[in-house]
Order: structure tokens, then sequence, then C-alpha cells
């Protein structure tokens, strides 16, 4: 038989240890540190038909004999090296009627591969201009996911949006839609060696540069193959609904058919996620693919988005071809 002592001592023992195991479950005790919240509707369309499928054949002819030699000769000094920052900053808009300065990243080997990119146009928000990308660390990002085989080699094109992306000014009256579409896309298609099929053309933005990117993209699907919003204010207040994202995620008759890719993302506490959150319910409402990330940490400023801004890359590019010898050449025709 026990003592009387040790059986006080095993029932408070088995008191405290009730007592944990009570804390455990308790609703009220503290919660683990939060996951980002990930909404994905419906698988994304785009998966179905691989746009690396059609410059793979005319890669193999040249390269399968010597496959292993020749892949690994050629790239490893190029992914050694850096990139280029192209700026311009005397590019003159007759539709804005002032200077829109932009910035274009172009992969290392650029000139000496001679081979087509994909290219991701990426804009910025008020108050901000064509070096936010680079400060939020995208050229960084992009070369280190290139370094490890993980991101396709492509071409970036940082322009800021001007006064007129400042301003509530919308088709048919001049806009920033225009500069865009108009002026800028046919400027890089012009000087740089890019693929123009829509499928190797992402377009995003951060703040009142993802309002401007989704506008577009979504009555332009035939010109982009995805579409980013981080910390986007999709609520422009002039803006009409035949270009408010809000509006069209309810009434664009074409876009569930529309084959575009869709990101959005936002810290917790951003305000901006109202409109997100909104966004987002409206194309699930439709069942229209998108992915919708609430991170738990984070505000509307760079260090948000700095965080992120490998996961935008990884997005834009996921269809992409990694090794840059199964990009087409320069010298032949945009697939």
């Amino acid at each position: 038989m026990h003592s009387p002592r040790l059986l006080r001592s095993m029932l408070m023992t088995g008191a405290a240890i009730a007592a944990l195991l009570l804390a455990a479950c308790d609703p009220l005790a503290p919660f683990p540190t939060p996951t980002a919240v990930v909404i994905i509707v419906t698988p994304e369309p785009s998966n179905t038909p691989p746009p690396t499928s059609t410059p793979l054949p005319s890669a193999t002819p040249t390269d399968v004999p010597t496959a292993t030699p020749t892949a690994t000769a050629t790239p490893d000094p190029c992914v050694t090296q850096p990139g280029q920052v192209i700026e311009f900053d005397e590019f003159s808009s007759d539709i804005a009627n002032e200077q829109i300065r932009y910035r274009v990243y172009v992969p290392p080997c650029y000139q000496q591969l001679q081979k087509r990119y994909p290219v991701v146009y990426l804009l910025p928000g008020l108050r901000q201009d064509e070096t936010t990308w680079g400060a939020v660390g995208v050229v960084e990002a992009l070369e280190q996911g290139m370094r490890l085989g993980a991101l396709s080699p492509m071409i970036l094109v940082m322009p800021e949006i001007g006064s007129i992306g400042i301003a509530d000014q919308f088709v048919p009256d001049p806009s920033f839609e225009q500069v865009l579409l108009e002026e800028l896309v046919p400027a890089i298609e012009r000087d740089f060696c890019v693929i123009t099929n829509r499928d190797y053309r992402s377009i995003g933005g951060i703040s009142r540069g993802g309002f401007w990117a989704y506008s577009v993209a979504l009555r332009h699907p035939d010109l982009f193959g995805a579409v980013g919003g981080h910390s986007a204010y999709l609520d422009a207040a002039e803006a009409p609904d035949t270009v408010s994202p809000l509006a069209l995620a309810s009434n664009d008759a074409f876009l569930p058919q529309a084959n575009l890719r869709m990101y959005l993302d936002n810290a917790a506490a951003d305000p901006a996620g109202t409109t997100l959150e909104l966004f987002s319910s409206r194309l699930a409402a439709r069942g229209i693919a998108h992915n919708y990330n609430i991170y738990p940490d984070g505000g509307h400023d760079e260090a948000y988005w700095s965080a992120h801004v490998s996961e935008y890359l990884s997005f834009y590019a996921a269809n992409w071809p990694r090794n840059v010898n199964n990009l087409p050449s320069c010298m032949e025709p945009s697939p």
C-alpha cells in the first residue's frame, strides 16, 4: 500500500499533467506562428498545354549527340556572371506627352547566346518609379533562381507609370494603358529579342501598378498569359466598369475562357487586402482560376515585397523553359 504522503504527491503530479493537457486544448491558448493563407480556386487552365513543348524540337536536333557537354559547358560561364540593367531615361511618350523612364534587365550572355527570351512587365505603385522593382531585389532573386535552375532566363521591363498612370484617365481617353500597349511593348519588341507569344509575356504590378496590370490583362488576355497584383489597390475611384478589375471580375463575359493565370497577394494587415479579397471572392463565385495568398506578416512596403519577390517570379515563369538552350533562336521569327 502507498503511504498517504506518496498518494498526495501522485495526485498533485496527475493534476499538473491534466492542467497542461487542458491548456493545450484550450481554444483561448496562444496559437502557433501563423502561416500564409493560400486560396487556390480550381486548377489553373494553363497547365494543360505546356508552352515549353514548342521550342524543344528546334533545340533537340543540334544538341542530342552532345547534350551533356554542350548544355553544361555553354551556360556555366553565363550563370556565374551578372546580367545587365539598361536604363532608358528619354523615352518620349506622345500619348502621355511626357518622358516615361524605364529599365530593362537582360540575362547573362544575352548578346552571345542570341536567344529569344520570355518577358515580364513589372509596374510600380504611386510615388514609386522605374527603380522600385530593383530596390525590392527582383534582379538578385532572378539571378539566384537561374543559378539554381529554379527560374527561366527572362527579360524584365520595369517602367515608371508617369503622371498619366497616377491620374484617373482611362480609355478611350489617353491613358497609361495606351502608353504600355501602343508605345512601350512595341519598343521592347523592336529593341530586344523577346518571344512575342502571349504565353511568354507576363505582367504584374505593386499597389497602383497592380491596378493597371489587372485592368490591362483582364481585357487583353490575347497579349498576356499571366498577371499578378502584389498589394494591389483595385478600386480606382473614377475607373468605369469597362476597365475596373472589380467590375470585370463579375461582368466580363469572356473571362472564364480567357486562360489567364492570375496571382494576388497581400499582408494580412495591409488595407489593400479589402479590395483583393472582394476581387478574389467575385472570381471564385464564377469558378475562375486564380491564386490568392494572404501573408501574416508585413505591410504595404518594400520589405514585404522583397520578402516575396522570388515567389512572384516563380509564378510568372511557371511554364517557361529553365534551360537557355531550350529557348528559340533570335535568328528565327518568334514562335
